[in-house]
């Protein structure tokens, strides 16, 4: 995990990308997945399946930029991500569809917590 990823989790947290301010422009891409913990980096990601030719699929973690002022807790032993209000928005085995797009690290200013130069800078979660 990056250092400057959020640290205010203890170390059997997983850590999450958090956006520094609200981006001028909301995105409009849709991904869809499950809430998972990557456990190589021990961060929140949404894990996804990626069809790179016919029948060939793939599971794939993606690291979300959540919006500004989002965490993750304990909720009733379950790891949960929490709004900026502090309400679950979701937990851990969550099937969900984020709303917002693929950008550069570099130009949505966010450190990936897994270290991938690409993040899905989010708008919105809806809960499926």
């Amino acid at each position: 995990m990056s250092p400057d990823a959020d640290q205010s989790h203890d170390a059997s947290m997983p850590g999450l990308t958090v956006q520094r301010q609200t981006p001028s422009v909301a995105l409009q891409a849709g991904l869809i997945g499950t809430l998972e913990i990557d456990t190589v980096t021990n961060c929140l990601v949404v894990r996804t399946q990626i069809s790179f030719a016919v029948g060939v699929h793939s599971l794939v973690d993606i690291d979300v930029a959540w919006p500004l002022g989002w965490s993750v807790a304990l909720r009733d032993g379950v790891i949960a991500l929490l709004d900026a209000a502090g309400q679950m928005a979701g937990r851990l085995g969550d099937e969900v569809i984020v709303g917002g797009g693929f950008v550069d690290t570099a130009i949505a200013d966010v450190v990936s917590c897994t270290g991938q130069e690409r993040i899905f800078q989010a708008y919105e979660l809806t809960r499926t």
